[in-house]
This record gives C-alpha cells, sequence and structure tokens, in this order.
C-alpha cells in the first residue's frame, strides 16, 4: 500500500497518520483516522460495518454507533459525498484518487512539520475551568425494588433468543431491537426476571409508552425507582442517586421519547455503574456502550412438517396456545400443519398478529381465518382486558410505529410500497420522486432515510455484496395504504415501470454476456417487480410494455416460467404490432418466439420472422442471427431452406462474440440434423453444444443440450445412454423449474416401453402429466402418442383412439413433431387400427379432438368411465 494516498484537496499520509488540506495538517482524532485509511486503502469497495469495526477497533466490543459517530466526523472535513452510506450493510469511499507526485515541492509541503495545537488558538484565549454540577443525592429506598410485571406462562419460540441476551452480560446497557408486535416486551420481561438475582439492590420496570412528553422520562424512572429528585437539574440528581447502587433498571417501549431517553442513559452510565439497563425500541439509541440486540419473527416450519415438527417453532406453538386458551379441546392435527404454518409466515411470524389471529378461530375455524387474511387489518383485531390500545390490533400498533416517523421517514416507507417483494439499491432511487418540489427527496436523503427505516426494523435487509431490501408483508400492507391515501401512488407506479424497465435493459445485455447462476443472481429477485411493471405498462404504456416484454425473456426462461412469459406475451402482440419494426418490437418478437419453442412451432416460427425483417432493416447483426436461430429451429422449413440459414448465421458470427451467442446456432443445428433424421452428425454437434455450454457456465444451453442428446440416443438404439442422460436431467431439474424434466420424462416412458416395461412406462406418464400440469400443460401436445400408446397397450382401445385424436389436433398446432411422437404415434395406431371397426375409430378420432388437457390425463391413466 502507498505511504501517500491523494484525493480532491487532500493528502493522506498513512505512516505518520496525518491529513493534510492544501498542505496544512487538519485536526482529526485517532479512531476517524484509522476509518479514513481503512476506507481510502479499499477504495471504491464496500466496506462491511463488521470489516471497519474490527480494523478500527481490533480485538475490542464496540456498539456500531461509535462508527457512525467517525464517519460523521469525516463528512465534516472530507465532504458529505466522500463517504457512501449503503443501508444496512456499509460505506464506500469514492473520491478520487489523484496521481502521486514528484519533485521536492510536494514532499516540502507534506514534510512540513504541523503546527502545535497551543499554537493554533488564539494568544489571548483562555479556556473557563469546567464546572460539575454537584446535586444533593436522594435518600435510599428502604429496601430492594420489586417492581417486575409478573412473566408469560411461557415464553414461546424465544428460548434462544433469552440465551443470546444472556450472553451480552455484563453489558452495562442492552436495547433490544424490533418492529411494532414482536415481541420485544414479552421477551425483556423474561430476562428480567432471570437477571434480577444478579442485582442486590432490586430491579424496576418503567413502561413509557404512556408518557405524554419526553420531559415525563426522569419523573416515570424515578418513581419506579422509588427516588424523590429535585433541584434545577433533576436528570443529574437521579443519576447521582443512583451512583452508589446495583439496579436492574428496565425501560419499555422508548422509542417515542427516545432523546429523553438517551440523556437519561448516558447520563445514569456515567453517575452509577452499577446499574445495569436494558431499553427496548423499534430504534437502537447509539450512545456509546450499547449493545444492540435485534429480535427476528418467530420461527415458522416449511412446508411438509409433522406435527411434532411444527410445535417446536415459536410461531406454530404460540398460535396453538393462544388457541387452546380458547378452546381448551383444541388439538393440532396432521392436516392443519401447513395451513397454520401458512399462516404465521403470511402475518411475517410476528407474535401480536399471531395472537390476533387465534382469537378469530372459535368464531371462524382456521380455514375462515386463513381465507380473511388479505383483509388483515379488519381480521387480526381484539378487545382484550388489560392489554394496551396499541396492542389491540394490528393497525394500532402500525399506527404507533409510523406515528414515531419523520415526514421523510413516513414519505420513503409508503413509497416502498411501490415495489413488488424486494428491491435492489439501484432502483431506491425512484423513492424520491413527490408530487411537489417539497416532497420530492435528493439520492443522499433518500438513502439516509433508507438506513433509519432499516434501523427501526420497518425496513429489512437481505446481506450479500449486493444488499437488497423489501417490507415485511404486514408493513407492506399499512404502507401501500398510506401510500394510497398520499395521492402519490399513481407517479410512484410510473416510475417503477421506468425505473424496471431501465434495470431489465442492461439484464437483457447482460444475460448474452453471463453465465445463469450469476445472472439469475443479480436479477433473478425481480421477478415481482417485474410482473408488477408489466401489468402497469399495458394498461398505461404500449411502447413501454413492449420494451419491457422483449427485455423479460430470458428471465421467463431462466426460471422455469415460460409459460407465464407466453401468456403475458400474447397480451402485448397487439402493441408490438402497432410499432412497426421499432427496435423494442424486434426484440418482442424475437424473445416471444423463444418462449414458444417446441410449443408451438408456427407461433415460433411466425414471432421469428418478425424479429428477421425488423433486425434486418435495422442492420442488426445480431438480432438477425437470433431471429434465424428461431426460424430454422422452428422445424418447420423444407431442408434446403433450413440448412442456407445456417449457412447464414455462420457467416454473420463474430470471433468477439460471447459463448452464448455462438450456442444458438449449435442448438439450430442440433434441431435441423434431427429433422432430417441425420442423428450421428445431431450427436456430434450436440457434444459440441454441451462442452461449450459447460464452459461458460450456461446451464439452461446444457439442460437443452441433454435433453437432445437423450433423445438422439434414443433413436440411434442406445437405450442405455438415453435412460441414464434422462436420469441425469431429472436430478438436476429438481432443484430448479427446469422445463426439461418434462422431456426427461418423455423419453424415459419412451425406454421403459421399448423394454416392455408397461409398469414404469405408467408410473412415468403420471409423473410427466404432474410435470406438465405444473406448467400449463407444456409439451403434452408433444408426447401425447405416448398416452395413446400406453391405453393401447393395456388393451383400453377407446381411450386410445380418443387420444390419437387429441394427438393428431395438436400436431396440427406446433406444425411439427418429434422423432420419437412418430414412433409412439405409429404403434399406437397400429394398434388401434387393429382392435376397433373403422367407424368406431373414426368417431372416437373426431371426440378426442375436442379434449380438453384434463380429460387427455383422465383417459390416459384409465380414470374415465366406462
Amino acid at each position: 500500500m502507498p505511504d501517500s494516498i491523494r484525493f480532491d484537496r487532500f493528502a493522506l499520509r498513512v505512516q505518520e497518520r496525518v491529513l493534510y488540506l492544501d498542505g496544512q495538517p487538519t485536526a482529526l482524532g485517532g479512531r476517524a483516522m484509522e476509518l479514513l485509511i481503512a476506507l481510502a486503502q479499499r477504495h471504491g469497495r464496500l466496506v462491511t460495518k463488521a470489516e471497519l469495526m474490527e480494523l478500527v477497533w481490533p480485538g475490542l466490543v464496540v456498539e456500531e454507533n461509535n462508527l457512525q459517530v467517525q464517519v460523521s466526523a469525516l463528512r465534516k472535513v472530507l465532504g458529505m459525498g466522500a463517504i457512501v452510506t449503503v443501508p444496512g450493510r456499509g460505506y464506500r469511499f469514492v473520491l478520487p484518487l489523484r496521481p502521486r507526485e514528484s519533485g521536492h515541492a510536494a514532499a516540502s509541503a507534506l514534510l512540513s512539520p504541523p503546527p502545535s495545537p497551543a499554537s493554533l488558538l488564539p494568544s489571548n484565549l483562555q479556556l473557563p475551568p469546567v464546572r460539575r454540577a454537584r446535586p444533593e443525592p436522594a435518600p435510599a429506598p428502604a429496601e430492594a425494588l420489586a417492581s417486575l410485571p409478573m412473566p408469560a406462562q411461557r415464553l414461546w419460540g424465544r428460548e434462544r433468543d433469552l440465551e443470546a441476551l444472556d450472553a451480552l452480560l455484563p453489558t452495562p446497557l442492552i436495547t433490544l431491537v424490533g418492529s411494532a408486535g414482536i415481541g420485544k416486551t414479552a421477551l425483556a420481561l423474561a430476562a428480567a426476571h432471570r437477571w434480577r438475582a444478579d442485582r442486590p439492590d432490586g430491579t424496576a420496570w418503567v413502561d413509557l409508552a404512556s408518557l405524554s412528553s419526553a420531559g415525563c422520562a426522569v419523573t416515570a424512572v424515578s418513581q419506579a425507582l422509588g427516588l424523590s429528585v429535585g433541584g434545577a437539574d433533576r436528570l443529574a440528581s437521579l443519576a447521582a442517586a443512583l451512583g452508589p447502587r446495583k439496579v436492574l433498571l428496565v425501560l419499555d417501549n422508548a422509542e417515542h421519547v427516545l432523546g429523553a431517553v438517551t440523556d437519561l442513559v448516558q447520563a445514569v452510565m456515567q453517575a452509577a455503574p452499577g446499574v445495569r439497563l436494558l431499553v427496548t425500541s423499534q430504534v437502537p439509541l447509539k450512545v456509546d456502550g450499547e449493545r444492540v440486540f435485534r429480535l427476528g419473527p418467530l420461527s415458522i416450519p416449511s412446508a411438509g412438517a409433522s406435527v411434532d415438527d411444527a410445535l417446536q417453532h415459536g410461531a406454530v406453538a404460540l398460535f396453538v396456545d393462544q388457541v387452546r386458551a380458547l378452546d381448551r379441546s383444541h388439538t393440532l392435527l396432521p392436516e392443519q400443519v401447513d395451513m397454520v404454518s401458512e399462516l404465521c409466515r403470511r402475518v411475517d411470524g410476528l407474535a401480536l398478529a399471531i395472537k390476533l389471529a387465534a382469537s378469530r378461530v372459535p368464531l371462524l375455524g382456521l380455514p375462515g381465518v386463513v381465507q380473511r387474511l388479505d383483509e388483515r387489518f379488519r381480521l387480526l383485531a381484539g378487545h382484550s382486558a388489560g392489554v394496551p390500545d396499541r396492542h389491540q390490533t394490528l393497525m394500532a400498533a402500525l399506527d404507533w410505529s409510523h406515528e414515531l416517523l419523520t415526514r421523510p421517514e413516513q414519505a420513503l416507507f409508503r413509497r416502498i410500497a411501490v415495489f413488488a417483494g424486494g428491491f435492489p439499491l439501484s432502483l431506491v432511487t425512484l423513492l424520491g420522486q413527490g408530487l411537489t418540489p417539497d416532497t420530492c427527496m435528493d439520492e443522499w436523503l433518500v438513502l439516509d432515510t433508507l438506513g433509519a427505516l432499516v434501523d427501526r426494523s420497518l425496513v429489512a435487509v437481505d446481506g450479500g455484496e449486493s444488499p437488497r431490501y423489501r417490507l415485511l408483508d404486514s408493513m407492506r400492507d399499512y404502507a401501500s395504504l398510506k401510500l394510497q391515501a398520499s395521492g402519490e401512488q399513481a407517479l410512484l407506479q410510473a416510475h417503477h415501470a421506468r425505473a424496471v424497465a431501465e434495470l431489465m435493459d442492461g439484464a437483457y445485455e447482460a444475460y448474452w454476456l453471463s453465465a445463469d447462476a450469476t445472472w439469475l443472481g443479480q436479477f433473478g429477485c425481480d421477478i415481482d417487480n417485474v410482473r408488477a411493471a408489466l401489468d402497469w405498462a399495458v394498461a398505461h404504456d404500449p411502447h413501454l410494455a413492449v420494451r419491457l416484454q422483449g427485455a423479460v425473456g430470458p428471465l421467463f426462461l431462466l426460471l422455469g416460467l415460460a409459460p407465464e412469459g407466453r401468456l403475458r406475451g400474447r397480451r402485448v402482440e397487439a402493441l408490438a404490432d402497432a410499432l412497426g419494426e421499432d427496435p423494442a418490437a424486434a426484440r418482442f418478437w424475437l424473445e416471444h418466439s423463444r418462449l414458444h419453442w417446441g410449443v408451438d412451432n408456427a407461433g415460433m416460427l411466425q414471432g421469428a420472422r418478425r424479429a428477421e425483417q425488423a433486425s434486418r432493416s435495422a442492420n442488426d447483426a445480431r438480432g438477425v442471427y437470433l431471429a434465424l436461430r428461431c426460424v430454422a429451429g422452428s422445424g418447420m422449413l423444407a431442408r434446403e431452406e433450413a440448412v442456407a440459414l445456417l449457412r447464414e448465421m455462420s457467416a454473420l458470427e463474430r470471433p468477439d462474440w460471447p459463448a452464448r451467442l455462438f450456442t444458438q446456432r449449435l442448438m439450430a443445428e442440433v434441431g435441423v440434423l434431427r429433422s432430417l433424421e441425420l442423428m450421428a452428425d445431431a450427436r456430434r454437434v450436440c457434444q459440441n453444444l454441451l462442452v461449450r455450454a459447460q464452459s461458460a457456465g450456461l446451464d439452461g444451453v446444457m439442460s437443452a443440450g441433454f435433453s437432445d442428446l437423450a433423445a438422439i440416443s434414443l433413436a440411434l438404439g442406445d437405450t442405455d445412454a438415453a435412460w441414464r442422460i434422462s436420469q441425469d436431467i431429472l436430478a438436476r431439474g429438481r432443484h430448479r423449474r427446469d422445463n426439461f424434466v418434462v422431456h426427461a420424462l418423455a423419453i424415459v416412458a419412451c425406454v421403459a416401453f421399448v423394454r416392455a416395461d408397461l409398469a414404469q412406462a405408467r408410473a412415468t406418464l403420471r409423473d410427466f402429466l404432474d410435470a406438465s400440469r405444473s406448467r400449463s400443460w407444456e409439451w403434452l401436445g408433444l408426447y401425447a402418442g405416448l398416452l395413446a400408446l400406453l391405453a393401447a397397450m393395456e388393451g383400453r382401445h377407446e381411450a386410445a383412439a380418443r387420444l390419437l385424436g387429441y394427438t393428431a389436433q395438436t400436431y396440427r398446432t406446433l406444425g411439427s413433431h418429434d422423432v420419437l411422437a412418430v414412433y409412439a404415434w405409429s404403434r399406437a395406431h397400429a394398434a388401434v387400427e387393429d382392435a376397433l371397426e373403422p367407424t368406431v375409430m373414426q368417431r372416437l378420432l373426431a371426440h378426442g379432438a375436442t379434449l380438453d388437457p384434463d380429460s387427455v390425463c383422465t383417459w390416459a391413466l384409465g380414470l374415465a368411465p366406462t
């Protein structure tokens, strides 16, 4: 690392630990200097809070607010834009670095000795002596305090949190932080009862929620402690009175009198080292010596858990306990576990919301409560005696939190509701948009305010180098109500849609350059934002709808959501028609074509031709290349035309193109060779495709290549290879929504028929139908001949005839069909012709052409009435 780091008008000498401004030393404290060195040496990189704490305070346990204090000190010297905050994660030093100077002038300027601190003061300035207030101590209480409320009979799901709190002792100040209704008070009360024995002078509990002003805080605490304080400085008097005592003082619900509590805590910690403080609040106090304990939601079991496993999770255990308190006969049944878990998940594991939901079960029943969760603010309301008003309803609890926010915090909180699910930092700036100039927020204010909402546990942060932010479901519903009432919703939705379109334009270009896992890790999480933006754009901005639908084609493909992508594309077709050869329309038709591969070859060809024409008009070589891949891959061309298109694709290729583009021609070539039944050549090209795809991390292309290779192996009579490759596809695809799982199941069934293993064929085709149903019946038509063959082999010839009629109709829709499909069709058709009279067969074929997919399943598996 260089000893001298230069930026703007500054020079940082690392060895000397001195920062010079225009050649003169600045007065930076020691910790601020260490922080500056740590950030400057990692210029441009996100440095996490944990990393900075270790670098600046090595081997020491200090609180996060110390870091914020030092960052503020640096910004006062360097300027606000020198250090960028990444809310919830850390900081970046972003001032441009200057090259190192040379020559004696620079050296002499830097090496000149700094003036002494005394010389920086005027000669006639004398500092007055420090005078400290010396209040008279109040009389001590006659006996140890014991003012704790009774705890709950059991603290459901918080045992580990309680142990973690124990581990923070003997820290003098612990602040228990969490959102409204999450269970801070209950946990603090349980901790206080555990810790009371360690404080010989007793324990005091102070509920600050009822205080009408910050000025009442000292009075409330002194009354709880049994102390009488007076004089001009009542806070100093209280702190002095506590000086010799060893007391546990619990301050509950500090968020609305935060400033007064901060002053009180600091005074007590300075004057009374024997006092242990436990504070509950929605936001940290940010004072020296504070240890912050963030309380998360109660744990929720995953789907399919048993009753015993589910009851080990705090959310379910609390729900069952609260229902049982109203109905002693209540028992959690195995068939109810998933429903209760889903209920707890939809109320975000919040203890208050779970209790309120449980109170509704005797009246509405469990299914009735779950069905009404969309109206959660009306559903989750109670009228319990002895419970504070803010805990009578979920709405009241959130109102309490909302009123504590500043105006910018309230504005940002409601605007976050425009996002569907989470959002990345790159989309945060749109939240600064307001209806009037005075309601707009610049980027720095947005970032700082977002950080404040994270501190208040209103916004959750999902970690990683590129953090994402989100509201819990209950918070989002509440924020949505506030956004609707503000009049800003329409404006924010428009800005959201345009910001998402810009994000996905960049994602589309990155797609051709990136490995699948890397690309999905960056953009896959925004699928819900994409859906919301598309819905808005289709209704309000046709050009934006076409542009965005074209940009998100790869996202739908790699997430295994091609059926949804096709359906959404159909809503945009007319809008794209109206744009003619606009570049946005060209991209739309290309991606719309790619989404129809193997499902509707005629539709694939039609979209590809539109994309080809527009791309040729725009002299877009890449667009032409990709459009030709879809034209050739449609399987609907004569041999000579298909081969000519492959040659043109090869001529368009450039050496600097990324691997993903080259694989497009190879996939088209495999398809053409398979349609021409040149299987040995197809296998060679397919193996080349797999090598390229694997080296570039193109998982989706690899799945397509393996699927082709399995089908080619079967066509060449290598059933063992076809079986093995298909099983590999199934193993890979179960970890994600891989559409090639459906292909693999069809090939396994075909192998079973070749091997005369009818039981295996039936079991596999049952799985095939389930997989196809989950994907809106994708690939059902292509492989419907296998279903007809199953019925024929089982002697159900009339069912087989109906299924053949359905197969013939879908082949006409597809425009082409696979060699394996021809094999299944031929065997089934021959068996049915031998078994049925021609007139009967024709009638059944005609009936089969009218079947819907559910009826196809019924006839295929022999479930239809005879």
